[in-house]
């Protein structure tokens, strides 16, 4: 009867919680994950950033910006508005706001870690200005296509590293694929987009002539350090609306 009932009450009891109940010991692995990620971000960053400010020159970043300037014409010029707004700071913040009210809805209840995707965005947008701050790099001195949201409205703005778009776009988009990731119809097409998004908005970055290469992966490894950090409070907020851990 003892065997009985506790078979029924396990029945009761999510999949993953029953690895813990077995073995208390066992790490979050998607978890442990998250943190890698932000923890890999960061130092590449890091490492990145302190070059940039040596002014150490990096090979192919002069070249590969007169490349992609040289395939301007009318049609890509369009394509690249496009994304430069789908990938600037209204939309994106509004996407990690989205995904941040399902997170919100899915957990029944206010859990502050439930609004990841919108922290992790403040915390890379403040991280941004202070690395172009800190960092001073100017933009390169190539023709600027101008577009209908101007890059120099703030004095910080004035210089390129990172890439708030490549950054903006990495983060936003990538939070898109994480809410759609466990229904496996829109998981596979969620990152399909994502991706595009977040490669042709870097180049896009470099084709309007306002960014360096190295700005647009030091905006990558900005938004992936946040995704992760974020990812990491995903993960503790569902975890603690579990009934046992």
């Amino acid at each position: 009867m003892a065997r009985a009932s506790e078979a029924r009450t396990v029945g009761k009891i999510p999949q993953r919680c029953i690895v813990h109940l077995r073995n208390p010991q066992v790490l979050d692995i998607k978890g442990m994950v998250s943190l890698r990620l932000a923890f890999v971000c960061a130092i590449c960053l890091g490492i990145l950033t302190i070059l940039v400010a040596l002014h150490v020159a990096i090979p192919g970043d002069a070249e590969l910006v007169r490349l992609v300037v040289s395939t301007r014409n009318e049609a890509l010029t369009g394509a690249v508005w496009l994304l430069t707004f789908i990938s600037s700071s209204i939309p994106a913040l509004l996407i990690t706001l989205i995904v941040s009210a399902v997170e919100l809805w899915r957990a029944k209840r206010f859990r502050f870690g439930a609004g990841w995707a919108t922290l992790a965005y403040a915390g890379a947008v403040v991280c941004n200005i202070v690395l172009r701050v800190a960092v001073g790099r100017l933009r390169p001195a190539v023709d600027y296509i101008p577009h209908l949201l101007p890059e120099v409205q703030a004095d910080f703005q004035r210089f390129s590293y990172p890439s708030g778009h490549a950054g903006a776009a990495a983060l936003a988009y990538s939070s898109l694929v994480a809410l759609a990731w466990p229904r496996a119809t829109w998981r596979w097409p969620m990152l399909v987009i994502a991706l595009l998004v977040i490669a042709t908005t870097g180049f896009g970055r470099v084709y309007m002539g306002v960014h360096w290469p190295t700005d647009v992966l030091a905006g990558y490894l900005l938004g992936g350090c946040w995704l992760g950090i974020g990812l990491t409070l995903k993960r503790q907020a569902n975890s603690k609306s579990l009934p046992i851990l």
